[in-house]
């Protein structure tokens, strides 16, 4: 209910009085993970974890700023330490401080054991095309999702070439996951280069109405108005409400804002969502109380 409240605060806010008001921060803890996915290259931007003084000084200062949303990502969160101090203790600092939703995504290949409010697991399609993308993961992951006992548990899938003709087969298997509560579907952004992975816009438009259909019958968490949005590419980016912090830097949007070529060409469809729901877009909206 708190969220809530925020959000509509948030809402009144920009359209009343034109105040952008900070919406959500992403914390990356570490750049490290145990899985070399074949979109990702993250590890290059160095292994180092935050410190724990560091984590929870960032968090203080956002919460400052009028943050309330707090996105704990990496790499893989759940690599994280400081010592003795987990994952879970940057979490137990965020709620301590006031955050209304901290939000971790992880590669789900540990535990899913967690007092964040909600947790994005990230599986991109069926076993065989996962572990292609991925590497063999696929049933530790699903192992850790069914062995949870989390209540806000979601799946993030990012659409490349390898994975897109089997959508359907792939919301059909997450409808039967019961501790599932959706799957949002992200689009493979070009970050380091236009690969094999890549998706013209003719072929984004395709799978998009493909998406519409089945959002009809599935547990898909991205909206009508979200969908649309991303079919015409007309959603507003860099979203200033926005940022994330690596290093002791704070990226407005994300950590590759400064190209606006590769603004055009952005997959994440979250910031879809957050745009269409400030164009007070109902589907949006609604979707948004389903994890906030």
């Amino acid at each position: 209910m708190n969220a809530s409240l925020y959000g509509l605060r948030f809402v009144i806010n920009h359209h009343l009085f034109g105040k952008t008001m900070p919406l959500i921060r992403g914390l990356v803890l570490s750049n490290r993970c145990n899985l070399h996915c074949a979109h990702c290259r993250l590890d290059e931007r160095g292994h180092q974890d935050m410190d724990f003084a560091e984590a929870t000084a960032a968090i203080d200062a956002y919460y400052r700023e009028g943050g309330r949303c707090l996105y704990l990502e990496g790499g893989e969160p759940f690599l994280w330490r400081d010592g003795p101090r987990t994952l879970e203790d940057i979490v137990a600092h965020a709620r301590r401080t006031g955050f209304l939703t901290v939000v971790v995504y992880t590669n789900g290949t540990f535990p899913i054991t967690t007092s964040a409010s909600t947790v994005f697991v990230s599986v991109d399609g069926l076993r065989e095309t996962h572990d292609s993308l991925r590497g063999v993961s696929y049933d530790r992951i699903m192992e850790n999702i069914h062995a949870s006992a989390h209540r806000s548990l979601f799946i993030n899938c990012t659409i490349n070439r390898r994975n897109r003709d089997e959508l359907a087969a792939f919301t059909a298997h997450v409808d039967g996951i019961p501790n599932i509560r959706g799957v949002f579907f992200y689009f493979h952004t070009p970050y380091y280069g236009y690969d094999d992975l890549y998706l013209e816009p003719g072929e984004r438009r395709a799978v998009l109405d493909e998406l519409l259909r089945l959002r009809k019958r599935h547990k898909i968490l991205n909206s009508r108005a979200g969908l649309l949005s991303a079919r015409r590419n007309d959603w507003k980016r860099p979203m200033a409400a926005c940022s994330v912090y690596e290093k002791g830097a704070v990226y407005p949007c994300c950590r590759f804002s400064h190209d606006p070529e590769l603004c055009r060409q952005c997959g994440y469809l979250s910031y879809a969502e957050i745009d269409q729901t400030l164009k007070l877009k109902p589907s949006a909206i609604l979707n948004a109380f389903k994890y906030f």
